[in-house]
């Protein structure tokens, strides 16, 4: 399957800038399952410098700076990538290694050192008891790990409202929790919650998921979103990719664009402006299969 994302950020300011620095974490990245065909990044105006680098998860980032005064800035990332069956979809989750033994084997010296980050707290993702007693209803004793978070995953879809506009991305998980009201992060970082909760290495995924129009309705231009869900590490298997948003296990509708513990690790566009007043940011994506 082979698709081309388009994601164009403008940000419009109440009073011209001076000066600006700022990351673009928007990939696509070559990944075991999805090859990077072409990628482009149009910068507007042009910058005076611009560099391109590797963060510490291997996520492709561009830095760029303006020098000169501005009263908007765009940005658009034009990506056509490959996506490939991945091979978890060929194994059983009956068949995987209970939760516990790999809980277990990920807090030895035996584990990579570069796991150990992941079963940790981040800044979007803590513990609380009360989630780790919603994780623990599927986590139950001996339980395979990728049957049980497959389960924890229905659970969390058939629990939570998706509901745009209820929360930031400052919202704390356990409001999540609470109202379990929220968008595909909000469901990201609370599955992240749960299984960092009981001891397992779970990493957090952004990138795009192609938007289905209803039935006789044409597709319209800029209506698809970026996305997010999450993986979680299985020895012998590796990282399994699941998405509470749909309750599915991911196989070749998303395009991954970076990776890290939690959404601060991969915010699509951010930087510092020297500039007054407000400024209004509009983000638009596309995501079409190409022929």
């Amino acid at each position: 399957m082979i698709y081309h994302v388009k994601h164009v950020t403008e940000y419009q300011y109440e009073f011209p800038a001076s000066l600006c620095h700022n990351l673009i974490c928007q990939g696509p990245c070559d990944h075991p399952h999805q090859k990077v065909i072409s990628f482009d990044c149009e910068i507007s105006p042009p910058p005076h410098t611009r560099t391109l680098r590797r963060d510490f998860f291997e996520n492709q980032i561009i830095y760029f700076s303006l020098a000169t005064t501005h009263s908007e800035l765009i940005t658009e990332i034009n990506t056509k990538v490959e996506l490939f069956r991945p091979s978890w979809m060929d194994v059983d989750p009956l068949t995987t290694p209970t939760w516990e033994t790999v809980r277990e084997w990920l807090h030895t010296t035996q584990a990579m050192n570069d796991m150990r980050q992941f079963y940790l707290e981040s800044p979007h993702v803590s513990y609380h008891e009360e989630v780790k007693k919603y994780a623990q209803k599927s986590f139950s004793e001996n339980r395979p790990i990728l049957d049980a978070a497959m389960d924890l995953c229905s659970r969390i879809y058939e629990d939570f409202s998706f509901t745009p506009g209820f929360t930031e991305i400052s919202t704390p998980v356990l409001t999540v929790f609470d109202h379990k009201k929220g968008v595909c992060q909000d469901y990201a970082h609370f599955f992240l919650s749960c299984v960092r909760s009981i001891g397992l290495a779970a990493r957090y995924v952004s990138g795009y998921i192609e938007t289905l129009p209803p039935p006789g309705k044409p597709k319209l231009e800029g209506a698809d979103a970026s996305h997010a869900w999450i993986s979680i590490f299985i020895p012998e298997v590796g990282w399994v990719e699941i998405d509470a948003t749909n309750n599915i296990l991911v196989h070749d509708q998303h395009v991954r664009a970076a990776h890290g513990r939690d959404f601060s690790d991969v915010v699509p566009l951010k930087g510092i402006i020297y500039s007054g007043g407000r400024q209004e940011m509009k983000v638009k994506v596309d995501v079409n299969k190409v022929d």
